[in-house]
């Protein structure tokens, strides 16, 4: 099998033929390809959307990632995979092993980092690989919004962290489906939320009973929260495009609605190396931000017990930080039935605090607005808390909307108002708020610029507080409720 035989055109679709060594030509529209270095480059200096593996060990991902996926899928895992598609090779793990085993028709290796792609050629050399006659490994360089893969010519297709990281999983899923053909399999490892809403809540307990025994924040909790931070606001945002430094984390539910909704016959969700009370993961995740192995260890004790409460209530499937996920085509058309998710009922509260927790929510919120000749900019910073998830704040200036993420670690805020721990630990250790805004076109007055706050929270719940009606510019202004 050659280059050609697996890509096309991604203006045009049409067929891609050798116009001389180093390029590539469409039959139809005749855009060309570059090839450089054995690697079809759809790229050029383009800045493409990410479609690449783990580019670091991350949790129960740090290591030995291709023996891990094959033991969870134990039956599951084809002896002849036969044309495959690996999306992201990212530090080339998965795709040295897929070599290495043999069995396969072809390989065709897909990043959007042509610098991953050629560190990945320079090891498979350097193990001393040789592909068999007629059993070709080829790379192409292309955004995950680019379509370069013809329709079915794929028998597995393997991703490790693409499906995390793509912007629109269903968008995406559904390409893999076109890639497939009947029959064939796709399989990703993606984090699971549930898992991680529970390592969440156990961490910052065991975070604030580190603090009581010491009387201080050590030097390696700064960083712990920080990560930690990250992974809080991207359980709490899901819809969100994730970014390079997380991966989107997945409900089993959301997969197994997303696969028949993106063609595939069946949806199969794994759990990937299962840890029932947290602690060897968390351990790994401390001992990644760099803290040293006393404070990882103490941390992971500590939040298996405290966590005990929150990890049993999972299911089997959702004991891991990690889940694979398997998706089986049809072999042939078929009508699949797609059972729609329940409604949950209208709720209906008596009073407010029943909403809230019992406490009233608080924040501080500090901003600082300018003009530009865009249109006006404001800095947002300071911190929300309150027994319910707070999402984020919402700011509206001159009736121009934006959503600031609440969720930053604020260990301050903590020992300040949360003393008693009246509130959640989780909501107040990353309760906090850092963003800045162009407020496209707003205009500002002698008396400043029509301003209104509003507060995010989980449920759909909006509320309003004390706040000026209008944001007086190059003036720092604190909003306190």
């Amino acid at each position: 099998m050659t280059l050609f035989a697996h890509l096309h055109c991604p203006r045009c679709q049409g067929r891609l033929l050798a116009a001389s060594e180093s390029e590539l030509r469409c039959s139809n529209c005749e855009q060309t390809i570059a090839l450089t270095d054995g690697i079809a480059d759809f790229v050029g200096d383009a800045v493409a959307e990410p479609r690449s593996g783990l580019t670091r060990g991350h949790g129960v991902l740090a290591s030995s990632l291709p023996e891990r996926i094959i033991a969870a899928a134990g039956q599951r895992w084809p002896a002849e995979p036969g044309a495959v598609i690996e999306l992201g090779c990212g530090l080339g793990q998965m795709t040295r092993a897929l070599a290495a085993g043999g069995h396969m028709r072809s390989l065709l290796v897909v990043d959007s980092d042509k610098a991953r792609l050629l560190a990945c050629q320079t090891q498979l050399r350097e193990d001393g690989y040789q592909p068999p006659p007629g059993q070709p490994v080829i790379f192409a360089a292309a955004g995950g919004d680019q379509n370069i893969v013809r329709d079915a010519v794929a028998d597995t297709v393997v991703g490790t962290a693409a499906l995390a990281l793509a912007r629109d999983a269903r968008a995406f899923l559904t390409g893999v489906s076109r890639m497939l053909k009947p029959g064939g399999r796709a399989l990703f490892a993606v984090p699971n939320r549930r898992y991680w809403q529970a390592v969440c809540l156990a961490m910052a307990d065991a975070l604030l009973q580190h603090h009581a025994q010491h009387g201080t924040w050590s030097s390696d909790s700064w960083p712990v929260m920080a990560e930690l931070a990250k992974m809080r606001r991207l359980i709490l945002h899901p819809g969100t495009a994730p970014d390079q430094d997380g991966l989107r984390p997945f409900d089993a539910d959301d997969i197994e609605h997303l696969g028949p909704e993106s063609g595939f016959a069946a949806a199969d969700v794994i759990p990937l190396s299962p840890d029932a009370t947290g602690a060897d993961t968390i351990e790994r995740f401390c001992l990644e931000t760099g803290t040293n192995e006393e404070f990882a260890r103490d941390i992971s004790c500590r939040a298996a017990v405290a966590g005990r409460r929150f990890f049993a209530l999972l299911a089997d499937r959702d004991a891991s930080a990690y889940s694979l996920i398997w998706l089986t085509k049809a072999d042939g058309p078929a009508v699949c039935f797609q059972r729609p998710r329940p409604t949950p009922p209208a709720m209906v509260y008596p009073a407010a605090d029943l909403v809230l927790g019992g406490m009233p929510p608080r924040w501080s919120i500090e901003l600082l607005g300018w003009e530009t000749p865009d249109g006006i900019v404001v800095k947002i910073g300071g911190w929300c808390l309150s027994n319910a998830d707070v999402l984020g704040v919402r700011v509206t200036l001159d009736d121009v909307p934006h959503d600031a993420a609440v969720g930053r670690y604020r260990p301050d805020v903590q020992e300040v108002m949360n003393q008693h721990r009246q509130y959640n630990a989780v909501n107040a250790l990353f309760s906090g708020l850092e963003d800045q805004v162009l407020f496209p076109g707003a205009q500002a007055d002698e008396h400043g610029c029509p301003l209104r706050i509003d507060i995010l929270l989980a449920g759909d719940i909006a509320l309003s507080g004390p706040a000026p009606d209008r944001l007086l510019l190059n003036q720092p202004m604190v909003v306190r409720h």
